[in-house]
């Protein structure tokens, strides 16, 4: 665990100083002070995009791609030095994300494999972890030049994972892979690193979005980046931060940090061109780097992401009453088209996951998975079912925990009576005032920054409503997730920007800005009180999707170490169908053999969708063969240990 942290750190520090170069050059005549915030989202950016196409079209090992991020850390730290461009305000943007990535990595600390092997959506973290494996132990070549048998006779989990490299979006998880240097080490434990680090790499980015959006009387208000970065850090942290990594989202969450830069960008270039200005040629660079980036990290958001640019950028015109110039419209149009070509040249196998998903992802077969996970929708408690007061809760809840305040319901359990009804209230009202904060800026002036924030958020929900009203649940909760750093920095902003306080309106923004605050602070200590008390550490329990699967976390443990059988030179399972859905359990063994590089054959192989694994039947094992199977302890608790026949 140990030399994996070390090579985290020196990740980190790679990514940084790669994109601290490149933001330098980007605005070597500009706001490089205020552009800093931007350099883990344009180091990641290159990054992935780099090693995208150094695996998939030049066909290196991920071995090759280290060495390459190496020196590209190397040569870009000798030009920082030797121009003397390390200031203080550039090393306290490493120090914030850093620090919060240390302080985010408690909970895996303490909880070790139960916390993070799985979370709230076993099937794709476990997507996620097999498609890494597979990338980090050969290159894509090695899998193309053989067969399923010749694959699966080394390992099922080789052969699933090559399939979803090619089948799916799998930068993430080639980034991913890429952290994992030490080939030995704890994979679970390094996609925990890395998630934690996506994670945190969203401060930043966020930052700098409220200081494009608070332009003017923000920015000059006493302790303001105090304030930003606090509001900011509880973004990653609070409940958006929390929810979205306990249904295991990966491509999701890494994703986040470099659409919201380039969401700040694009305000900046709309701005320009509603100005009547060229908009700079290094700026568009940039917007066609974090464009590029974000398709090839996580499509669906990309897209989404294109539409609202799309939208927002003709009412800001409308808004100027000004008409966009043939050439304006051109350059615009060209981000997405140049964005998609590079993410072809990367990566051309990823054209046929577009493809697949823009069928898919709202037919009626995905709908059903709403029940689960959007059933945080109805707020921690659930609702005030078949009383007077139901259908009020049932607004407010909805309202409320939409709007990130998922834990500000009333506990319909513990109050009942006339307290429920006045709590009820309460909550009605604190709905009604998100409702009058988003209808605020109808009736008052609003800067134009603000205004085009506002104008996303607007577009964003309606388009999760539409989806709503067609039917399309689980597709209105994941385009919420993609909306949801806009929504949260228009909710802040009254804090962030403080005007008129003899004004009661301005009063309400900021009272409820604060409460919204005060919400995501009590999620923090909330995940704490979870950790502590729950030895399984499966998560909230009730309406939140982190225990997708209650007795798997519950009645089984996650504690293998493959150091405990190295001398092996292979390893028979025995039947795990005991445990509460055992190919999830299963899984997790042949990971960690897998990695290891200790040959294996389960008794019952089966995949984690519960369908048979012929080809382990044709494995052979000799030598020093050890027997693992699940036991239970004194408390009806299965964990893998050798044996007690052998």
């Amino acid at each position: 665990m140990i030399l994996d942290f070390v090579g985290a750190i020196f990740y980190i520090g790679i990514v940084y100083i790669v994109g601290q170069w490149t933001v330098n050059w980007l605005y070597k005549n500009g706001d490089v002070k205020s552009a800093d915030w931007l350099v883990f989202a344009v180091g990641f950016s290159e990054l992935t995009l780099l090693s995208t196409f150094l695996y998939f079209t030049c066909h290196m090992s991920v071995q090759i791609i280290r060495i390459v991020w190496l020196l590209l850390g190397i040569v870009s730290a000798y030009f920082l030095i030797r121009r003397k461009l390390f200031t203080r305000s550039r090393i306290a943007v490493l120090g914030c994300v850093t620090g919060l990535w240390l302080v985010m990595l408690l909970p895996g600390l303490i909880g070790g494999d139960q916390y993070y092997v799985y979370r709230g959506n076993c099937t794709d973290q476990q997507t996620y972890v097999e498609e890494t494996v597979a990338m980090s132990m050969h290159p894509i070549n090695w899998y193309e030049s053989r067969t399923e048998e010749q694959i699966g006779a080394i390992s099922d989990v080789l052969w699933r994972g090559y399939r979803w490299s090619v089948n799916d979006r799998p930068s993430a998880g080639l980034m991913i892979a890429v952290l994992r240097w030490n080939t030995k080490g704890e994979i679970y434990w390094v996609v925990y690193l890395f998630r934690m680090f996506v994670q945190a790499m969203i401060l930043p980015s966020l930052f700098y979005l409220f200081q494009v959006t608070a332009k003017g009387r923000g920015e000059r208000q006493w302790g303001w980046p105090v304030v930003g970065i606090a509001a900011a850090m509880l973004y990653c942290v609070g409940f958006w931060g929390q929810i979205q990594y306990d249904i295991d989202a990966v491509s999701q969450m890494s994703s986040i940090a470099v659409l919201v830069a380039l969401t700040a960008v694009f305000f900046q270039y709309a701005q320009e061109l509603a100005d009547g200005k060229e908009g700079g040629g290094r700026q568009y660079m940039l917007l066609v780097l974090l464009a590029s980036a974000g398709l090839a990290i996580y499509l669906e958001s990309a897209l989404m992401h294109g539409a609202l640019y799309l939208l927002t950028g003709l009412l800001l015109f409308l808004r100027e009453k000004k008409k966009p110039e043939w050439k304006q419209s051109v350059r615009m149009v060209g981000v997405p088209v140049l964005a998609l070509v590079v993410v072809i040249v990367a990566n051309y196998r990823i054209t046929g996951f577009l493809r697949g998903q823009i069928y898919s992802s709202v037919d009626d077969g995905r709908q059903a998975w709403a029940d689960y996970f959007n059933r945080w929708w109805l707020g921690r408690y659930g609702i005030d079912d078949g009383r007077i007061t139901g259908p009020v809760s049932r607004l407010a809840n909805c309202i409320l925990s939409v709007s990130g305040m998922y834990n500000m319901t009333v506990n319909y359990d513990r109050y009942y009576g006339a307290v429920a009804l006045a709590l009820t209230g309460l909550a009605a009202l604190l709905a009604c005032l998100v409702l009058f904060c988003l209808a605020r800026p109808v009736f008052e002036k609003t800067e134009r920054p603000a205004w085009i924030l506002w104008i996303t958020v607007l577009t964003g929900l309606a388009i999760v409503i539409g989806m709503c009203i067609n039917r399309k649940y689980w597709s209105a909760g994941k385009l919420l997730y993609y909306v949801s750093p806009y929504w949260y920095a228009f909710l802040c902003m009254p804090v962030l920007q403080i005007e008129n306080w003899r004004k009661l309106t301005a009063k309400l923004a900021v009272f409820l800005a604060v409460v919204m605050l005060f919400s995501n602070a009590k999620m923090v200590l909330g995940r704490a009180y979870d950790i502590r008390i729950n030895w399984a550490c499966s998560g909230y329990r009730g309406n939140y999707p982190s225990d997708m699967i209650p007795g798997l976390k519950h009645w089984a443990k996650f504690t293998f170490d493959t150091e405990e059988i190295k001398e092996a030179d292979g390893v028979i399972i025995r039947d795990l169908e005991m445990v509460s859905d055992h190919q999830f359990y299963l899984q997790y063994l042949k990971v960690k053999l897998t990695c290891a590089g200790i040959p294996f054959i389960p008794e019952n192989d089966v995949n984690y969708y519960g369908d048979k694994v012929w080809v382990s039947e044709k494995r052979s094992l000799e030598g020093n063969i050890l027997v693992l199977e699940a036991m239970a302890d004194e408390n009806g608790r299965y964990e893998i240990r050798l044996a007690a026949d052998q």
